[in-house]
């Protein structure tokens, strides 16, 4: 146990958990702040500091407008108002280390919020259990919305990399490299990180792991409920050329230039994103931009091109049961996913408009089975490295919207009893399992130990799912229904 060590910049001082023997770390600068100049611009190396910083409380979160007052996610995840300020590059470490000798396991964590909101020090993403289990990890933030993808062609002339728009998954690829080089000082072992998300934030690393920026960074990967073969309609992610085409900053951020707009306060920038919503005027999600993102990452998985690496990806049985499109937008989504062949899609679809609800609210769940049973069911016929899948179908209690998008990070980082749910002993069962299987992963690249349910890999021969049910744990073949297997065949036979 140790509460001070080094970075590459300076001393940090961290604070003791509610067990003891583990050490927090909050708010430590992993890159400059991107304002003024550095606004739209690739991370630059954070500032050296002089004596000891004190990490004894979180950074301010990336300028966000949040998921809404009195939404279901609001009581979910975000009861309280977090900071917000463009100086937020900043990550956190929870390490149980005795001394920076230990070389343990550690995961790197991307917080999800479709690519425009959430935070890496969000209470439900706290460290402790995973350093109760000899694992450190690190949570960190990065810039969404508006500040992380604007695309614009006088951003692309001045980059060094003649790229725009993926300054998000920039700042996560920077912040992962100065893992690799400093989490030696706080125990960890630098050549076992395995990287992970959820939603946005899984979609974020599958694109790590099929960018050529990443390689030999990471010993393994995770995605919760956005990862796969083309998992979510956000990650068919557009060409640079074709966002710049459509941009206009008179348009979008009423100015000229790109210096106008580097010369407005966060906050003005933020409004006037707002009003942008919900059309194309700015551009909302990462793109292909022959830097970051060579090419989508559905081609650069069919083409093996990705990280080979074991992976650990699943979903919740009920995705899309809080937020889902009206039926209009559904069908115009179909349209845009498959294109002269939406008609068959839709086919499968019940027919009346009383019945249609089912469909769209499953859209979110099946494509993420989809999506990960393709990916899977590739790496196998690769003889390549393993795939565990999972689905969390516990019913949560408390209401009936089951187990919806993010559920599984409360049983995951094992921080449930910071909800309102009345919880069960089966929660307190599988939040163990989660959190143990997740610790094995990244120790081993094999989630499997003691007193756990075996969970194999999914292949051709046996494709079994670990589900997590209301009664019991274990390995099942998931139904597909029609729809289901529609996508994996349209996204397995080259999208046509």
């Amino acid at each position: 146990m140790f509460r001070e060590t080094k970075t590459e910049n300076g001393r940090v001082r961290g604070i003791p958990c509610g067990w003891p023997s583990i050490t927090a770390y909050y708010g430590i600068p992993y890159a400059a702040p991107p304002v003024g100049d550095l606004r739209w611009r690739e991370p630059h190396p954070a500032a050296d500091w002089e004596g000891v910083r004190d990490c004894a409380r979180g950074s301010a979160k990336c300028p966000q407008l949040g998921v809404g007052k009195g939404s279901f996610f609001e009581r979910e995840f975000y009861p309280v108002e977090e900071k917000m300020d463009e100086d937020c590059l900043y990550l956190n470490i929870w390490t149980p280390a005795a001394s920076p000798e230990d070389k343990l396991p550690v995961i790197f964590w991307v917080h999800g919020g479709a690519f425009m909101t959430g935070y890496g020090h969000s209470a439900h993403f706290d460290g402790e259990h995973f350093a109760r289990q000899g694992v450190i990890l690190v949570t960190i933030n990065y810039r969404i919305n508006v500040f992380g993808w604007m695309v614009d062609k006088e951003l692309t002339e001045e980059s060094p990399y003649h790229s725009s728009g993926n300054y998000g998954l920039m700042d996560q690829i920077y912040a992962l490299k100065w893992v690799r080089r400093n989490i030696a000082n706080f125990g960890g072992d630098p050549k076992r990180i395995t990287i992970a998300g959820q939603s946005a934030g899984a979609a974020s690393i599958n694109a790590l792991v099929c960018s050529p920026l990443t390689k030999g960074d990471y010993v393994g990967a995770i995605f919760q409920s956005g990862g796969g073969v083309d998992a979510l309609p956000d990650m068919n992610y557009p060409a640079l050329a074709e966002v710049e085409a459509r941009m206009d900053l008179k348009k979008s951020l009423g100015v000229d230039s790109i210096a106008e707009a580097r010369a407005l306060p966060w906050e003005e920038v933020l409004e006037r994103w707002k009003m942008t919503m919900p059309g194309p005027a700015i551009n909302r999600t990462p793109v292909i931009d022959g830097y970051v993102l060579t090419k989508s990452t559905y081609e650069t998985f069919m083409n093996n091109e990705q990280g080979h690496v074991p992976y650990l990806m699943g979903y919740t049985a009920k995705e899309g049961i809080v937020v889902t499109p009206t039926l209009e937008a559904y069908k115009g989504l179909i349209r845009l996913l498959y294109g002269a062949r939406a008609d068959e899609f839709l086919a499968l679809c019940p027919q009346t408009e009383e019945e249609f609800p089912e469909a769209r609210d499953a859209f979110f769940t099946e494509s993420l089975q989809a999506a990960t049973e393709c990916w899977a069911e590739v790496q196998d016929s690769r003889g390549s490295t393993p795939t565990y899948v999972y689905e969390l179908a516990r019913n949560l209690p408390g209401d009936d919207k089951g187990p919806f998008h993010a559920s599984d990070l409360w049983y995951v980082f094992k921080t449930f009893m910071r909800a309102w749910r009345p919880w069960t002993p089966r929660d307190y069962e599988i939040a163990w399992q989660m959190n143990t299987y997740w610790a094995n992963f990244a120790k081993s690249g094999n989630p499997n130990g003691d007193r756990l349910p075996e969970w194999k890999p999914y292949t051709k021969a046996e494709q079994n799912t670990l589900v997590f049910g209301d009664e019991k744990t274990r390995m099942e073949e998931v139904p597909i229904n029609a729809r289901v297997k529609f996508r994996k065949q349209f996204l397995l036979g080259g999208k046509k």
